[in-house]
């Protein structure tokens, strides 16, 4: 049953319910304009439609609704429907925003050939076409390590830097390096031979000393590379490689790239039922 999440639908209520009182130019009558597998789409089914999508378009609301109407028999096939509650709410909340009592938004529904029953219905079947398949969609669809870091990559906000020991030697001390490389490639040992100290640095690549900065991204973790310029001589161990994330946080993207499936299994579901189904437009 749909009983949750009533602010994700707010947005769609608030908006027809600032369209319903406009006057339509003539009373329905409440013919059928469409079918899905026998399922009658009413005129003011029609009517509703423009209202809660905001168009004046009725090819283009007669196509939405023939998908609401796919979603909607698809879910009732595996026994998925809406509270009542949830409906009765979704009405007191449009009479409210009306400033009008649900005998008064009654009324105006009236005036244009409509009750209070239709736009239930019609709520009904758009909170499952919105909101209830879902409810089968999240057993299907879900989001892996490997889809966040493919995204984050395509996105181009993962930076890469490299933790590195650096030793930083005179060159003048060049013949006293060579000797002491000869007793050990620890870098903490070569400088306490030395007399010097050991920087630890995380670098981006381009940060260090040109001749050093090639040697380092060529090598692998744990590889010892070596560097120079006119003065120094640069002795770097490569410790490890970081790569960090600089767009939405992990779980915002998730929830972004989880959307996204989820859309896309239902527009892949929609062209599935539309195949399988008997559709007719009368207009």
């Amino acid at each position: 049953m749909v009983g949750k999440n009533l602010k994700k639908l707010s947005g769609g209520i608030l908006l027809f319910t600032a369209l319903v009182v406009f006057s339509f130019a003539q009373q329905l009558v409440d013919r059928v304009v469409a079918s899905v597998n026998g399922d009658p789409i009413l005129e003011s089914d029609v009517k509703l439609g423009m209202l809660f999508y905001n168009t004046t378009d009725k090819k283009e609301v007669i196509s939405k609704l023939v998908d609401v109407w796919l979603i909607n028999q698809f879910l009732q096939g595996k026994g998925i429907g809406v509270q009542e509650e949830v409906l009765d709410q979704a009405l007191v909340k449009i009479a409210q925003a009306n400033n009008m009592s649900l005998e008064g938004l009654q009324n105006e529904l009236q005036k244009e050939g409509l009750t209070l029953r239709d736009l239930k219905e019609f709520l009904r079947k758009e909170l499952l076409f919105s909101q209830g398949i879902y409810a089968v969609l999240l057993k299907e669809v879900n989001v892996s390590s490997l889809d966040l870091e493919l995204e984050k990559l395509k996105r181009g906000e993962v930076e890469t830097k490299r933790l590195v020991e650096v030793l930083v030697v005179d060159k003048k001390d060049s013949e006293r390096l060579m000797k002491a490389l000869e007793r050990t490639k620890d870098l903490r040992e070569l400088a306490k031979a030395l007399g010097l100290e050991v920087e630890t640095l995380l670098v981006k690549k381009g940060e260090l000393v040109d001749s050093l900065d090639k040697e380092v991204w060529n090598a692998k973790v744990g590889d010892i590379v070596f560097g120079e310029d006119k003065e120094h001589i640069y002795v770097a161990k490569v410790l490890e490689v970081k790569e960090e994330y600089k767009g939405k946080s992990l779980e915002e993207l998730k929830e972004e790239l989880l959307q996204k499936k989820l859309e896309e299994r239902k527009k892949e579901l929609l062209q599935n039922l539309k195949k399988k189904s008997f559709i007719k437009i009368i207009g």
